[in-house]
């Protein structure tokens, strides 16, 4: 649990930027820039039939999964670290990483539903925070991820027979910031997530929300068979395409 209970002075927030004042009273400039894509690389993955700590919400329209299998590991950010600002002494560059689905009864609902409000349907959907303890226990930072049917189930039986231990994700996000002006993919920097909206504690930090953009099990290829290997997907608004790896 931080043991940061000050409310993070905002100065200034305006469209995309946010200017805080530091713990030395100047000041510092985050941006929003939902250009720049997560990589993580996902290792130790295991089936699993534990609940998400994460709830979905906003895009997923209030539907969570209610099929049992999840497949969950540790991943590792390609570019740096995530922190919530304000609180820089709880950065980390490592956080757990879950995927689930909504079964295929569901999965119809939601697309219904999606239909319904004029809304495209999404086939994916991540989530990034910050789960937080108390009694000493350290903190938590979560990746979950929302995927097709089909598709997790194909990393579960990948997963479930040592074929696919690692994979990398990518994953294009909203709600999450940078330091200083906006930076181009190719620059490494720091992910922030914005204290909470309400009172602009760090105790509760906003969840950033976004799609999975990519599922690369390239580095799994590597030490199993093709035949034991899902296929490499490239996700967008609408349609999971599944491309040759």
């Amino acid at each position: 649990m931080s043991g940061n209970t000050i409310p993070v002075k905002v100065k200034a927030e305006d469209g995309d930027k946010l200017v805080v004042e530091t713990r030395d009273g100047g000041e510092q400039t985050y941006c929003l820039n939902p250009r720049r894509t997560m990589y993580l690389h996902a290792r130790q993955l295991q089936t699993s039939s534990e609940a998400n700590l994460l709830r979905f919400d906003g895009d997923c329209l209030g539907l969570t999964p209610e099929s049992p299998l999840f497949v969950r590991g540790i991943a590792t950010l390609e570019d740096r670290s995530i922190a919530v600002i304000g609180d820089p002494d709880n950065a980390a560059c490592t956080l757990a990483i879950g995927f689930h689905a909504l079964d295929d009864g569901i999965w119809l609902k939601h697309k219904e539903l999606a239909q319904m409000l004029g809304k495209a349907p999404h086939y994916t959907h991540a989530s990034v925070g910050l789960a937080r303890h108390s009694g000493g226990i350290d903190d938590d930072w979560l990746v979950e991820c929302q995927v097709p049917p089909a598709t997790l189930r194909a990393m579960a039986k990948a997963v479930s027979c040592g074929a696919m231990p690692a994979m990398r994700v990518g994953l294009a996000l909203r709600g999450i910031y940078s330091s200083g002006a906006r930076a181009s993919q190719s620059v490494k920097t720091d992910w922030y997530l914005r204290p909470n909206r309400r009172d602009n504690s760090v105790d509760a930090p906003e969840i950033a929300h976004g799609d999975i953009t990519l599922l690369s099990f390239e580095e799994a290829l590597a030490h199993s068979s093709p035949e034991a290997i899902p296929q490499l997907y490239a996700f967008d608004d609408a349609i999971p395409a599944p491309m040759a790896a």
